[in-house]
């Protein structure tokens, strides 16, 4: 499995329920979907971190509505909340838009994302940049203009294209496995008195 990023300036693993994989409440396959955001996104950096979440029902396990971009599971189809904040000062996502495919779920959120990365001040979250804009100039970039949409969502998969998983470089096997044994012990020398 690819490492997730733990720190930097740059996507989080994807946090996901278990869904309909797994829960007799759930309505979608979150861990699936949070699967796909998560290859989508994977290696993207943007001016503060950015954290996802899946969750397959309303009952909202995974937190999906307090994240950077939240997804959320109804019967017909799914939720997209956006701007959300955990920790000291929680702010809760605010309802983006209501999709029913797969497909439009990474699009629009990978739209937002873009935007957020072309626009936002470096180190503003989300939810400082969306206060600062308003919700509003979002909806008429992502929702009103699909063109505007459609092209936002590829110029974040051409910047993401080629993205390579640095810690792969160090397993053994790969064209890089002298990287593998960096961390081996150096011998030390026995004294003799």
């Amino acid at each position: 499995m690819p490492s997730g990023h733990a720190y930097g300036k740059s996507i989080r693993t994807v946090k996901t329920c278990v869904g309909t994989e797994h829960c007799r409440f759930g309505t979608q396959q979150s861990m699936s979907m949070g699967v796909a955001l998560e290859k989508m996104l994977f290696g993207m950096w943007s001016p503060h971190k950015v954290k996802l979440a899946v969750s397959g029902c309303p009952r909202n396990c995974s937190e999906a509505g307090i994240k950077d971009v939240g997804v959320i599971g109804v019967d017909s189809g799914w939720e997209l909340y956006v701007a959300g904040n955990g920790g000291i000062k929680t702010e809760v996502a605010e309802f983006l838009c209501k999709v029913t495919t797969r497909e439009e779920v990474l699009e629009y959120s990978a739209a937002f994302l873009q935007l957020y990365r072309e626009e936002a001040w470096y180190l503003e979250r989300t939810v400082h940049y969306v206060q600062r804009v308003g919700l509003d100039y979002v909806k008429q970039h992502i929702l009103e203009d699909a063109d505007n949409r459609k092209a936002l969502h590829q110029r974040l998969l051409y910047a993401l294209q080629g993205t390579i998983d640095p810690w792969k470089e160090r397993l053994p096997g790969t064209a890089a496995t002298p990287l593998a044994a960096e961390f081996i012990p150096l011998p030390v020398p026995v004294e003799t008195v």
